[in-house]
């Protein structure tokens, strides 16, 4: 298994599921002033301090795909370790040009890769990864696994909240009209991934307003699950304690049998969405039930 940091994946899981063998991940680019920010990409534990800083002053932050060579050289370091079929699963093709690059990737080495666009990001993208994940490690093909990549990412709810869309539409993730129209309107816009892309969900006026409709919208969510201890993923930006009290809050409003994880978003989408994001991500009924253990490879 690939994929791009995108996935937002829990850093403990990610790195037990990189030390356990059979997964790569692969970091994506962001820079401050057109320099690279060190320790942005691959294993994360949140984002830079560098990242917080620049966010905070409005410096220009921006992103980009990870180049085709560092594909190449993950599939070559899975290659070597004896793995005969690899599969690799990225953010959505609508949002990013990253699923290109390890397109062109796989077809300079010699094993085979499958390339999946998951048409999500963040943890709805890396509830595929795990899925896909679970499925090599239980001994299915490569097109098993990708079948389970796209299943697992499909049906995820994932809803963000962005206290404005500014730093999105310098990103070029969403249109300039609706950023304009929310600043002119100052509303805190919730966003939900539709056809691969990001899309207006609700726009509540006030912070008070968009934090009573975010909790609404992921207990809805969360209580239509029919998974018997559903997982609830809250992202957070530099607010790990901010983030555990609401998804807390979400819980016991809506399904107190839930199971809450709280994870950073990675540097890549911390660029994107900018501080004072928030976002939720329910597990989708393709997923197996429950947070995955991670198993040792051989």
């Amino acid at each position: 298994m690939v994929t791009d940091d995108a996935a937002a994946l829990p850093p403990a899981w990610q790195r037990a599921a990189v030390r356990a063998g059979g997964l790569e991940v692969v970091g994506m680019p962001v820079a401050i002033d057109g320099h690279p920010v060190p320790g942005a990409g691959g294993e994360h534990d949140g984002v830079p301090p560098a990242l917080l800083l620049a966010l905070a002053e409005g410096r220009p932050v921006t992103t980009s795909r990870p180049p085709p060579g560092r594909f190449q050289a993950a599939y070559r370091r899975l290659q070597d370790a004896g793995y005969e079929g690899i599969v690799s699963v990225h953010l959505s093709g609508e949002l990013s040009g990253t699923v290109d690059s390890a397109r062109l990737a796989s077809r300079a080495v010699d094993v085979p890769v499958t390339v999946v666009d998951s048409r999500t990001v963040a943890m709805a993208q890396g509830f595929g990864v795990q899925t896909a994940w679970h499925a090599a490690g239980t001994g299915a093909g490569p097109e098993e696994v990708a079948a389970a990549a796209r299943d697992g990412s499909r049906d995820d709810p994932l809803l963000l909240w962005v206290p404005s869309l500014e730093t999105l539409r310098q990103g070029g993730r969403i249109a300039p009209g609706p950023a304009v129209l929310g600043a002119v309107l100052k509303v805190e816009p919730l966003l939900t991934v539709d056809g691969g892309r990001l899309v207006a969900a609700e726009r509540p006026r006030t912070p008070a307003r968009a934090r009573a409709r975010f909790s609404a919208l992921v207990g809805k969510s969360l209580a239509r699950s029919a998974h018997a201890r559903p997982v609830l993923v809250v992202h957070h930006l530099g607010d790990e304690d901010g983030a555990r009290e609401l998804g807390a809050a979400v819980l016991r409003a809506h399904r107190p049998d839930a199971v809450l994880v709280v994870s950073p978003l990675p540097p890549v989408l911390a660029a994107h969405v900018g501080l004072g994001a928030r976002a939720a991500v329910v597990q989708g009924p393709a997923a197996p039930p429950g947070p995955l253990p991670v198993r040792g490879r051989s």
